[in-house]
């Protein structure tokens, strides 16, 4: 199921929820994109499950006080506005995709709170394992310096850049970026938010629970 055009710009100049050039899969996005979103506390099976020549991702994007997009020449384009937009797409193992991800804030001195979060669906369980999960959370839940290296530290301080060990994918050149901050001087918030990476899938096929013990040596 390809994805068709993303939606047309808001009266801020940001894209509506939406995905284009992207390969949206299963039953949540039978409706087109943004897909219905995953109860994480629900069941995990995806109907119907990818076929054996590809792998299932979810990326989840979001923006408090703004606006979000993924972009990857591979992968495809999303966007988000400040409630969370969830996408599902099938992938070819052994692939990597170069990814951006940009939050933006709607109104000049605001602040933005970016969110993207992508997991790669286990059939075997089945299972969702954490990919990769960004987040910079300062005051009022806005990015600032201190939260984005924050985040930064922590995520580049995991094996293969994966939160979840029992995945099959891995993170690398991982960096972000700002234009600069804005509204209040002494907290630096950010009205902008860019992170950049690669993300490779692996062929081999994912077997054990999420963060099972099993993982930790890696593959």
């Amino acid at each position: 199921m390809s994805a068709g055009p993303a939606g047309p710009a808001s009266a801020g100049g940001a894209e509506k929820a939406g995905a284009r050039d992207a390969n949206l899969a299963g039953a949540r996005c039978k409706g087109g994109a943004p897909c219905v979103c995953r109860n994480p506390a629900g069941s995990p099976a995806e109907d119907p499950p990818p076929d054996e020549a590809h792998k299932r991702f979810e990326i989840r994007l979001g923006a408090t006080g703004g606006s979000a997009a993924l972009d990857s020449p591979t992968l495809g384009h999303f966007t988000s506005g400040g409630d969370e937009a969830c996408f599902y797409i099938d992938v070819l193992p052994a692939t990597t995709s170069d990814v951006t991800f940009t939050a933006t804030e709607a109104v000049k001195g605001g602040g933005i709170g970016p969110l993207l979060q992508i997991a790669e669906y286990g059939p075997k369980g089945p299972f969702w394992y954490d990919v990769i999960d960004v987040r910079c959370a300062g005051p009022n839940a806005r990015c600032n310096r201190d939260a984005a290296d924050a985040w930064s530290a922590e995520a580049k301080g995991r094996k293969r850049g994966r939160v979840d060990p029992c995945g099959s994918s891995v993170i690398s050149h991982l960096t972000w970026d700002t234009s600069g901050g804005v509204g209040n001087r002494e907290l630096g918030i950010f009205k902008d938010f860019t992170v950049k990476f690669t993300m490779e899938v692996k062929r081999f096929a994912t077997q054990w629970p999420p963060h099972a013990k099993e993982c930790m040596a890696g593959k």
